[in-house]
């Protein structure tokens, strides 16, 4: 799924959130521990605080990528993510997605509509870009739609391995009051990255 994005659409999508969404500044470094780096910024859009994370892991950017879009597979190493599936294959490098997060009892679970696209750069670097996409299908009454849910990932070639620049903003919407779910966004990508090197390690 990596080869070159070519759609004029995924392209101003690109340019659009690299610009925009995620040129905040003011970053406040939270948690720096085995190698992780974990920032938080207000957001204009949310009262949910966006995150960032830096990091180093022992593995090519091609195989982040990978362990990412990985649908079958990611639930394993994402936190709190229960179960993704495809909804469509737009292109080799563009998709859109279903997935389930779990949310402490007694708030409903979320679900998640994504559209994600996979660009690798000619200097190696892969920017991979996620933006919810709620029109795609209808709601249900199973589960909670999160209105907000974006970022990206930037995994740039290292010496041994690749660096990575990890951020979204992520709005459970509902009942969940802010001030409850702002105390997980340190923590919780914290655990995915952890649970991501570990995932790599062993496959």
């Amino acid at each position: 799924m990596l080869s070159i994005i070519k759609t004029g659409f995924a392209l101003a999508l690109f340019t659009i959130f690299s610009i925009s969404s995620f040129s905040q500044p003011n970053w406040e470094l939270k948690k720096e521990k085995d190698g992780i780096k974990v920032y938080l910024t207000k957001s204009d859009e949310s009262k949910i605080k966006q995150f960032k994370v830096e990091t180093f892991v022992d593995a090519s950017p091609r195989e982040v990528a990978n362990a990412i879009v990985d649908l079958d597979n990611n639930y394993k190493w994402f936190v709190n993510v229960e179960k993704a599936q495809l909804l469509k294959q737009i292109g080799n490098d563009e998709f859109v997605f279903r997935q389930v997060i779990q949310v402490p009892f007694p708030f409903k679970d979320r679900e998640v509509i994504e559209y994600c696209g996979v660009k690798e750069l000619p200097n190696g670097v892969i920017r991979i870009e996620l933006k919810e996409d709620n029109t795609f299908i209808p709601e249900t009454d199973d589960y909670v739609r999160m209105a907000i849910s974006r970022g990206y990932w930037i995994l740039s070639p290292s010496e041994g391995g690749t660096e990575i620049e990890y951020s979204f903003l992520a709005d459970p919407g509902g009942n969940i009051p802010a001030w409850l779910a702002n105390q997980f966004i340190v923590s919780n990508p914290f655990k995915t990255i952890k649970g991501l090197r570990k995932y790599l390690k062993s496959n």
